[in-house]
């Protein structure tokens, strides 16, 4: 039988949380069980991540200044000046600027038989490319458009099969580019540029 209860997720010790008082005792039926239904999805999507939020948000407002104490409701000045999309422009921006490609070849391994592709390959990551176009790059080849504080721990080019006809392919789980053999470095350039900016899956057939 259903209760006007939820369950603790992930604290199967912890007591039923009541959804009305005395909900332990209120039986589900059918002249209520839109009540129930209402009660449990509020309960799910803001009561039970409230706390959640609020430390979110606070964590916001130690960083920009402002805010007040935690649970106090005040507003901090800079973030109410944003928007969504100000704050995904702020925060979720990925790209590699030329700096970057250093540490980014530093930690790559090159099979011997693509040698000549990877050297035209760093040269169009530092000469030819933005730091948006060198973001998809990596975003295609890994999964994430910006190195990070740390950087990344390893990063490999193999061959692929084909020549100019084809697309470079990758594996992000194995943060891996595959170049075909290309046959200059201005068909590598835009065979990347086409396969990091048009193409919806990592692997071209």
């Amino acid at each position: 039988s259903l209760f006007f209860t939820c369950p603790a997720r992930g604290h199967p010790a912890l007591p039923d949380t009541e959804l009305v008082p005395g909900g332990a005792r209120l039986q589900v039926t059918d002249a209520n069980k839109a009540e129930w239904l209402t009660l449990s999805l509020r309960h799910e999507l803001v009561t039970a991540v409230a706390p959640a939020a609020e430390a979110f948000r606070q964590g916001l407002a130690d960083v920009f200044g402002g805010g007040g104490a935690a649970g106090a409701g005040g507003a901090c000045p800079l973030l109410c000046l944003l928007d969504a999309e100000d704050l995904i422009e702020l925060w979720g921006r990925g790209g590699v600027s030329r700096h970057d490609v250093a540490r980014w070849r530093a930690v790559t391994q090159v099979s011997p038989s693509i040698e000549r592709q990877a050297q035209w390959l760093w040269q169009v990551l530092e000469e030819d490319y933005d730091d948006e176009l060198r973001g998809k790059v990596l975003q295609f080849a890994t999964g994430s458009s910006s190195m990070g504080r740390d950087g990344l721990q390893c990063f490999i080019v193999e061959p692929a099969d084909g020549s100019d006809e084809r697309l470079p392919s990758a594996m992000t789980c194995g943060q891996m580019l595959q170049l075909p053999r290309y046959s200059c470095r201005a068909v590598l350039a835009a065979r990347l540029r086409v396969a990091v900016e048009d193409c919806s899956t990592f692997q071209m057939m």
